[in-house]
């Protein structure tokens, strides 16, 4: 090609990407960029989101961003490298970078098409930190190259584009943990002598971390909390405690979580480093009484909470285990200082006080709401927070409530604020919404929206739909959280208890069944429903951790404390309900909790559950079952498999096969390393010799792990 020629293209970009429209207003039947992708570590995926995991300080992922360009006044075939330009900028090595791209060609060097459209492919860039970092694209044919005068046209101004996100997150979250919800003002509470309700507390907290199944304690907020409204004097506390989330100071611990005065071992707190040097200041030596005396009792209170909340996350990191906590940021207490103090910090109501917080049909009365949305300085004060207590007491991170309400430049602040000073920490967000609204939050984890499915679907083929939507919906390598009950949610245990009393007392078919089973541990021979309900959630915990995707969406499973145990009372932090921790020691719920524990233990010894992907066995297939009551799956790598079978029956004995085509090779052999009927000392029907053909008790689970010959 001539010279000429190669002027002549430049200048023809040139004219229809600067000259001939405006920005945004692109004929795009004559101009059009689009089809932005990043492939990181071998994964494509398209805006909004993209995920990444690394080993702060170890590894970095790789990545390289590819876009298409169309112009109508050239022939793509005779466009060459230098005919336009183009370049990605990126934040994602801390500063405002641009990384170059280059028009993909073939060894010939004529461009590499995309139907008519031109390919430009960027240079490799490591992302080796986590956060959450953009890239964007931009063109140009303008050849004025003096600093800052040669003219850009981005992606967004060609066409109908987003700008990509990408979350690097830690390795570990990457690996499904368990999450273990727990509100700490009900740990060890109790009804006093005098008939009131004495709060649990931090310490009692960090004595049963190790009973917990679970690789990370989320602690609902600790923060101390508001009971009246600022403007009328009024009580406004919801039930008789009030709520955990209607917080007046972020950056004091609630009283009523610390020991009593009299009751903290001092000289210990100090001895093994729990109160930090700085605070020991004109301090040392003094008794416990002489330091409260010395600072004042509220003053020692806080300075006794923060030690006990280091001391909770020691032992938590001793025990390899995480602690999070609930970051609020939505909304304050009603007699929160900030009221008075930064009244612009508040949306207001027609009467000109702050708004009460809404979403949906939940309606929260007694916090004031936020004006957050653009608000720089509420959103420095609240970017503070995480760090504060994570630098303080040693979290490994926070769960954001409703995450999806929040503005997203301001989610990616706080989790490169909370990474800045904990580069493996967790920043999991609660989405409490339609999948679709979900795709952009830039946490590293979020949630999967299983409970009502968990509760109330009897059918395996609504719950594979939804599932695979997920899998279709979320970015690549997404993990969410997955859980059948939790704090907004009734117990789900209690839902079931209820629900198979009354199908057993209308059934006669199925109470002879059940009354007809042998299972020694159960004490009341007459209550089936509860063993029944013991089942079922214990097969709900077991598709919460297994019924994800490594290169889809991957789930990590969530529990509410006293799940393990089968628990029917409602956390209800906002009255004066105990849990019944001593039914963890008591038949039947020991033997669930003892299966609690076996399925911590063992999802760290199936690879496939982080790394596999999954394989629907869907009922209409041949072999299946005709009335879709057999939930069953494989997840499976190139070294091994597991065949997860649920039968969702509460009535009838399913026996079916399946096919291992999709399998690298075909089993040679099986065997059975989890059984809920098992757990639960139930006798069963014997298994079948057959590798591909399993039987299945009502609301029976078994896991089986198939071995793969391996290949010569």
């Amino acid at each position: 090609m001539t010279v000429t020629a190669v002027f002549g293209l430049r200048a023809a970009f040139y004219e229809q990407l600067h000259c001939r429209y405006q920005r945004r207003e692109f004929d795009n039947w004559q101009v059009w960029g689009g089809n932005l992708t990043i492939e990181i570590d071998g994964r494509v995926c398209e805006p909004p989101l993209a995920r990444a995991y690394i080993e702060p300080g170890k590894t970095a992922a790789m990545a390289q961003v590819r876009c298409e360009l169309f112009v109508a006044a050239v022939d793509p075939r005779e466009v060459q490298p230098g005919d336009v330009d183009a370049r990605l900028w990126t934040d994602a090595n801390g500063t405002n970078d641009y990384v170059e791209m280059r028009l993909l060609v073939d060894a010939e060097g004529v461009p590499v098409l995309a139907g008519n459209n031109l390919v430009f492919e960027s240079e490799t860039f490591a992302l080796g930190r986590t956060g959450t970092f953009s890239y964007a694209v931009e063109f140009s044919a303008d050849s004025y190259a003096e600093a800052g005068r040669k003219e850009w046209i981005s992606l967004n101004d060609l066409a109908e584009n987003r700008d990509g996100i990408v979350v690097v997150s830690p390795e570990w979250v990457r690996k499904g943990p368990t999450i273990a919800e727990v509100c700490a003002r009900k740990v060890g509470a109790e009804i006093d002598e005098r008939g009131r309700f004495r709060s649990g507390r931090l310490a009692e907290l960090t004595r049963c971390l190790d009973v917990i199944p679970a690789d990370v304690i989320y602690l609902l907020p600790f923060f101390r909390p508001g009971f009246a409204d600022l403007h009328t004097g009024a009580d406004v506390r919801k039930g008789t405690l009030g709520s955990v989330y209607a917080v007046q100071d972020f950056f004091q611990v609630d009283p009523e979580l610390v020991s009593p005065t009299e009751e903290v071992d001092w000289e210990a707190l100090v001895a093994e480093g729990f109160v930090l040097p700085n605070e020991m200041e004109g301090l040392a030596g003094l008794s416990a009484a002489q330091a409260e005396k010395a600072l004042g009792r509220e003053a020692f209170v806080q300075l006794v909470g923060r030690a006990e909340l280091r001391s909770l996350t020691r032992k938590a990191h001793a025990l390899g285990k995480k602690v999070i906590f609930d970051l609020v940021l939505m909304q304050s207490s009603r007699d929160c200082p900030l009221i008075a103090e930064h009244p612009e910090w508040y949306l207001r109501d027609e009467r000109g006080v702050p708004q009460i917080h809404q979403i949906a049909w939940l309606v929260y009365s007694d916090v004031a709401l936020f004006d957050l949305v653009y608000n720089q300085p509420l959103q420095e004060y609240l970017l503070e927070i995480a760090p504060y207590w994570i630098e303080q007491c040693g979290f490994d991170g926070v769960r954001i409530d409703a995450s999806q309400t929040i503005d997203r430049p301001f989610l990616k602040k706080l989790k490169n604020r909370i990474q800045a000073v904990a580069p493996e920490a967790l920043v999991l967000g609660e989405t409490l919404c339609p999948l679709t609204e979900a795709v952009d939050v830039p946490t590293d984890a979020i949630y999967a929206l299983l409970v009502d499915f968990h509760r109330d679907t009897e059918h395996a083929q609504p719950l594979i739909d939804f599932l695979e939507e997920m899998n279709r919906t979320f970015a690549p390598g997404t993990v969410a959280m997955a859980y059948f009950e939790n704090h907004d949610s009734p117990r789900a245990t209690q839902v079931w208890h209820e629900r198979f009393r009354e199908f057993l007392q209308c059934d006669e078919q199925a109470r002879d069944y059940w009354q007809s089973l042998t299972c020694p541990i159960q004490p009341d021979p007459g209550n089936r429903a509860l063993l029944m309900a013991l089942l079922k959630n214990l097969q709900a915990a077991l598709i919460d951790c297994s019924a994800g995707s490594s290169s889809k969406c991957n789930l990590t499973r969530g529990l509410e404390l006293g799940s393990e145990w089968g628990e029917e009372t409602r956390t209800d932090f906002e009255n004066e309900t105990l849990l019944h921790f001593d039914w963890a020691e008591r038949e039947p719920h020991a033997s669930l909790a003892r299966a609690y524990e076996r399925l911590f233990a063992l999802q760290k010894e199936w690879p496939e559950f982080c790394d596999g992907e999954i394989y629907f066995h869907r009922n209409e297939f041949a072999g299946g079952d005709p009335d879709d009551r057999i939930l069953a799956y494989v997840r499976y790598t190139e070294r091994g498999a597991l065949l997860v079978a649920h039968n969702f029956d509460p009535l009838t004995v399913r026996k079916t096969s399946y096919h291992f085509d999709y399998l690298p090779q075909s089993p040679t052999s099986r065997q059975k390393c989890f059984d809920t009927y098992e757990a639960l000392a139930i006798k069963a029907i014997p298994a079948s010799d057959e590798i591909s053909e399993v039987s299945l008790m009502p609301l029976q689970t078994q896991v089986w792990r198939l071995y793969i010959a391996k290949k010569n």
